[in-house]
């Protein structure tokens, strides 16, 4: 398996800054919108390192580690009463730059010869406030874990995971390093991914290592934050091949009680002869997606004996479930790229479908956790998302 998403990623992102470059002088600050601008979100990076296992792509001589992003619910910040069009004079104060320095740095290297400023990415922040005030110390919120897409960094995913915390989860969203094209840890270090072409034996492995960061950091909050998260019931997501990792994950830890594979091929364990996944899985597919064979969607259907729901997102491409599509129309890009940028970016608006993939993984957590069904679980072409088709549910 070739690291296709990252690369594709970064062709999208280089794409929109070679229009930028083109177009006009790039902004001092560039915020990426939400869905509920003035419900407050915090984050805190946390390094964890699992002292119990070995890492294989070191050749088992060092612990393995990850790097998470932690959103939750923060207290109301003062600064809330936000605009339609917000400056960085209305927030700068309490917004995060949308990836830290060395990461971004790495990311603009590898786009300048598309013909783009060196600190792009440097001007990207998001509406949440690094290491705000948990809304409420007495409440043990519930929890969703998150994993990227093959060689993609978790920042790629930031507004979704923004929101979600705004419905009142706390998220955890990981970075597995050597698969990550880098992996920034605090005080300057990082580790730098493998980037190369991998075997199907490689990419097996690559699924499990993520399967068990994904426990590990489930264990990990356990014991940094026992009262204030819920850690005996999770919901976990990925995009691409983050679906296969959270079916795997989901597969061997009780305490991961339902899945969310956006637009991935389950590879791993669920592509073994005679196993099956009996927690309940949604399977959320973009349009350009659902009619290619090498994605397996009819096989993997017959691998999910719980309950079981196949979405597909009409206007929606493998880019959608990222926030590519709401950086291009950041700088104002949808029709500046045209034909290519509908086949990078999908026809769905950004802020629609990241409102989509907001109700529905929400939705569906809501499910698994209380035992609450939103009608929209199952319901094809309701009035409030047309774009939604069910194409099967059990």
């Amino acid at each position: 398996m070739k690291r296709d998403i990252v690369l594709k990623l970064v062709t999208i992102f280089a794409t929109i800054m070679l229009h930028i470059a083109a177009a006009f002088a790039i902004q001092e600050l560039k915020i990426l919108p939400s869905l509920h601008n003035t419900t407050s979100v915090g984050v805190t990076y946390l390094p964890m390192n699992d002292k119990k296992r070995l890492d294989p792509f070191t050749n088992y001589t060092q612990h393995r580690e990850v790097m998470i992003s932690l959103y939750y619910p923060a207290q109301p910040n003062p600064s809330n009463a936000l605009l339609e069009q917000p400056t960085e004079s209305d927030y700068g104060h309490f917004t995060t730059p949308y990836m830290p320095p060395l990461t971004a740095a790495l990311y603009d290297e590898l786009v300048i010869p598309y013909g783009f400023s060196k600190n792009t990415f440097e001007q990207l922040s998001t509406l949440c406030q690094r290491n705000a005030p948990l809304q409420d110390e007495s409440m043990t919120y519930p929890l969703l874990i998150f994993s990227p897409g093959g060689g993609a960094p978790r920042f790629f995913y930031t507004t979704m995971l923004e929101d979600l915390a705004r419905k009142g989860y706390v998220v955890a969203a990981i970075d597995h390093p050597h698969d990550a094209l880098v992996v920034e840890f605090p005080h300057g270090r990082a580790i730098v991914g493998l980037n190369k072409t991998l075997t199907r034996d490689e990419v097996e492995l690559l699924v499990t290592v993520r399967a068990q960061d994904m426990s590990f950091v489930i264990n990990e909050l356990s014991l940094q934050f026992p009262a204030k998260v819920n850690t005996t019931d999770v919901v976990a997501l990925g995009h691409s091949l983050g679906g296969a990792t959270v079916a795997e994950a989901t597969l061997n830890d009780t305490r991961i009680k339902g899945g969310v594979n956006l637009d991935g091929r389950l590879f791993g364990s669920m592509e073994k002869p005679n196993i099956t996944l009996s927690k309940p899985f949604l399977q959320f597919v973009s349009e350009a997606s659902s009619p290619d064979p090498y994605l397996r969607w009819d096989e993997e259907w017959e691998c999910l004996s719980g309950w079981k729901l196949e979405l597909v997102l009409n206007g929606a491409v493998h880019a959608t479930f990222s926030d590519m599509p709401l950086i291009a129309e950041a700088f104002d890009l949808r029709e500046k790229l045209g034909r290519e940028g509908e086949e990078l970016l999908g026809k769905l608006d950004g802020m629609r479908g990241l409102e989509v993939m907001v109700e529905y993984v929400s939705a569906f957590a809501e499910f698994v956790l209380t035992g609450k069904s939103r009608s929209m679980l199952g319901s094809d072409g309701n009035e409030r998302f047309p774009e939604i088709k069910v194409k099967r549910h059990i």
